[in-house]
């Protein structure tokens, strides 16, 4: 399905006026979209490249950290489901993460394309989806925004698994 989606190309889907990371797990990839406002050319030309990967765990959240070259860290807080958590399997050593950056005004997407996790990175996001806690909507979202008003996305990856 995400490889039917194009570079250059136009996808209402991807139009909210505002910015957001959404998240999918499958057992075979990881996608995030990230909708942005109108990112230019140094922000496109980041996403092209593998940004590295680490992640930090508080509070029953796991959060990935992405790093791209020019970029500042970008926290990704994950909550699964326990549907997703029980079809989820992998055994491979590096889990695709399927990357797609598209303008949240116009629609267009600009990168479509899968890096891999490293393998310390993949075998520690399959033990934390299947050690992650079932919370409530509500009890995910206090606990973030108590997480990220305690850390930015820079001092999560001091804390975090993984070194630059």
């Amino acid at each position: 399905m995400l490889n039917n989606y194009k570079p250059n190309q136009y996808y209402e889907e991807f139009i909210s006026n505002r910015e957001a990371i959404l998240a999918h797990l499958s057992p075979n990839e990881l996608v995030l979209k990230f909708l942005w406002k109108n990112p230019d050319e140094i922000i496109v030309k980041n996403f092209s490249n593998p940004p590295f990967f680490q992640l930090y765990f508080k509070n029953d959240i796991m959060f990935l950290l992405l790093k791209f070259e020019d970029l500042k860290w970008i926290d990704i807080p994950l909550i699964f489901t326990k549907n997703t958590k029980n079809l989820f399997s992998f055994d491979d050593e590096n889990f695709p993460c399927n990357i797609l950056l598209a303008n949240s005004n116009t629609g267009k997407l600009f990168i479509n394309k899968v890096f891999k996790m490293p393998k310390g990175i993949t075998k520690a996001f399959v033990q934390g989806v299947h050690l992650q806690k079932d919370l409530s909507k509500k009890s995910a979202v206090e606990k973030i925004n108590s997480i990220r008003s305690s850390y930015s996305a820079s001092e999560m990856s001091r804390l975090s698994l993984g070194k630059l």
